[in-house]
């Protein structure tokens, strides 16, 4: 049973890390929709972290709308200086609130488009620990105590770059928050994104590591081999949507941001394991 979980993980490790390095680049993304009716086609660059959410939510989408959603995954940080450079995206659904803030403030997005579309919880992973089920379920909170033990103990811990990643942020706000540091043995691995940062994981390049609350969901992982991270120890993790200026006249990128917001959508979204309960949304939308 061991190494069947072991290898599907590696499997979904290996998925994640070459769903990322195939990301279009802006100029891929340039090309095909010059290629294609652009009225039709959606861009949304999106966070690592909600990737798979997103794909449940482009095949709702495209059952009742004739548009396409296109993909590009990558950093909240990354994306965000993309579209600084022009990238030719017509949504941007970042991991945190600053970027679409920011994007907005320097006139690169549609006026009053900007919305919270999900939240996120930050969980202490480590898929071969074993623990009380009493302090590592869906529900309950770890205590100081717990997420100081696993860390003091863990040859290396992994987390996403907490200048491009919001929940590499919360992490190290975590680490911060506790006064930890690394004892000489241990070893710090720094991922790009929290994508990257389970593949560590999930792969035993890093003993446990940061990651995202709806991760552990998606992946059915036992309750056991994690721990929830109090929210009072970190910065919220609140997740923007914007439908950018280049987006404007896209009229299919308009109608996926008044779904996005919609409570079928929203559905979903929670489904996921992301947190839903943050802005009041619009109506449903109906086929």
């Amino acid at each position: 049973m061991h190494s069947i979980l072991s290898k599907r993980l590696q499997i979904y490790a290996l998925t994640t890390l070459l769903s990322f390095l195939a990301a279009q680049s802006p100029a891929q993304a340039q090309n095909k929709s010059q290629t294609h009716d652009s009225s039709a086609i959606v861009g949304v660059a999106v966070a690592t972290n909600f990737v798979t959410t997103l794909k449940s939510l482009k095949v709702d989408f495209e059952s009742f709308n004739t548009s396409k959603l296109r993909i590009s995954a990558g950093s909240t940080g990354k994306l965000y200086a993309q579209i600084r450079r022009g990238a030719p995206y017509d949504i941007f659904l970042a991991a945190d609130q600053q970027r679409p803030k920011l994007l907005e403030q320097s006139g690169l997005t549609v006026a009053k488009s900007r919305f919270t579309y999900a939240g996120g919880g930050l969980v202490l992973w480590s898929p071969n620990r074993a623990q009380s089920s009493s302090t590592g379920n869906h529900e309950s909170q770890a205590t100081t105590q717990s997420i100081e033990h696993w860390l003091s103990s863990a040859p290396s811990i992994a987390l996403a770059n907490p200048r491009l990643a919001p929940y590499g942020f919360a992490a190290q706000e975590v680490l911060d928050n506790l006064k930890i540091t690394l004892g000489v043995s241990q070893r710090r691995v720094t991922a790009e994104n929290i994508g990257q940062t389970f593949a560590l994981v999930a792969t035993g390049n890093a003993t446990l590591g940061f990651v995202a609350a709806a991760q552990m969901l998606e992946q059915e992982q036992p309750a056991n081999t994690y721990l929830n991270i109090p929210k009072s120890m970190h910065s919220p993790i609140r997740q923007d949507a914007v439908q950018l200026k280049l987006g404007a006249d896209n009229q299919a990128a308009t109608d996926f941001m008044h779904y996005l917001a919609s409570a079928r959508a929203q559905k979903i979204i929670s489904s996921s394991g992301f947190a839903t309960d943050l802005n009041t949304n619009e109506a449903n939308l109906r086929p």
